[in-house]
């Protein structure tokens, strides 16, 4: 496990943290849901244990960069606009840096939902496969934590253990359906855990899973489908149209006007162009359902 920004192995930097709860104290009282999104992001660490290194972390970088900045605006220009200018600069970096950590979790925990919505439906046909064969279920759960599913794997695998320990499957299925971000999974493992209960085929229950996420994917699919329309429309224009439009009339104009048009602006509209696919592609990405 890593945090970013944190210079130090997590033990380590543990024990600097507790010497910094007295100054976690605000941040502890604005973060009311980080000790949920800490378990369900799979960071095995304590809320302030945790604020303590998001705290030691912003100190460190900051002070590092004020001091590198000190050194090159004091030369630069005089000692008290030096000094100034990378108070300003480091106080900014401080404070992005612990907002940065306080979001972390909730970006870890979105990756981690994303990672385990995209193989679901294949780990579920594997199970569902295994189970018609006639193999037990604990093993076919062996199976899904060897396979190559990301955190759907590393979930089973932490299941198998808890089961190895001694603790019953349908109880072992409970808890990890409660610690478990992906509404999709928890609905999975719950249908999965109350047919292990009732003693009924488990074969017909993920069956009928399988049936719901297929069913909820083509929808997905043609939701995508919808919102990228108005986006196609809005590359046309912006990336195609109007430069081709735009480049035109500045020929044009400069004929008549006498307009000078120097290589530096082609150079200015390439990196907007640029700079545009990346955003682009990006809005794409984010737009694009976890279950595809």
């Amino acid at each position: 496990m890593k945090i970013p920004f944190c210079p130090l192995p997590i033990e380590r930097a543990k024990v600097v943290a507790k010497k910094l709860y007295g100054l976690t104290g605000f941040l502890n009282k604005t973060s009311p849901g980080l000790e949920t999104l800490l378990e369900q992001a799979g960071l095995d660490i304590d809320k302030r244990d945790y604020l303590g290194i998001a705290m030691f972390s912003a100190i460190f970088v900051s002070s590092i960069l004020f001091l590198l900045l000190s050194i090159i605006t004091i030369t630069l220009i005089d000692i008290f606009k030096g000094f100034i200018i990378s108070l300003s600069i480091s106080a900014v970096i401080f404070f992005v840096i612990i907002l940065y950590l306080k979001k972390y979790p909730k970006l870890l925990l979105r990756k981690r939902v994303a990672n385990i919505e995209r193989n679901l439906l294949y780990a579920i046909r594997h199970i569902y496969v295994q189970v018609r064969a006639g193999v037990p279920l604990f093993e076919t759960f062996v199976s899904v934590s060897n396979g190559s599913y990301g955190s759907i794997s590393d979930e089973f695998g932490y299941l198998v253990k808890e089961i190895n320990a001694g603790k019953p499957i349908e109880k072992a299925l409970e808890e990890m359906t409660l610690k478990n971000p992906s509404v999709y999974f928890r609905r999975i493992i719950w249908q999965l855990s109350n047919g292990v209960k009732a003693g009924a085929d488990v074969s017909v229950v993920i069956k009928s899973v399988i049936d719901n996420i297929s069913a909820e994917q083509r929808i997905a699919i043609r939701k995508y489908g919808s919102k990228l329309n108005p986006l196609t429309l809005v590359y046309m224009m912006v990336a195609v149209i109007l430069p081709a439009m735009g480049i035109t009339f500045m020929i044009v104009l400069s004929t008549f006007s006498g307009l000078s048009i120097s290589e530096t602006m082609f150079w200015m509209i390439l990196a907007f162009l640029v700079l545009f696919q990346f955003m682009f592609l990006g809005i794409i990405k984010s737009k694009r359902p976890n279950l595809l």
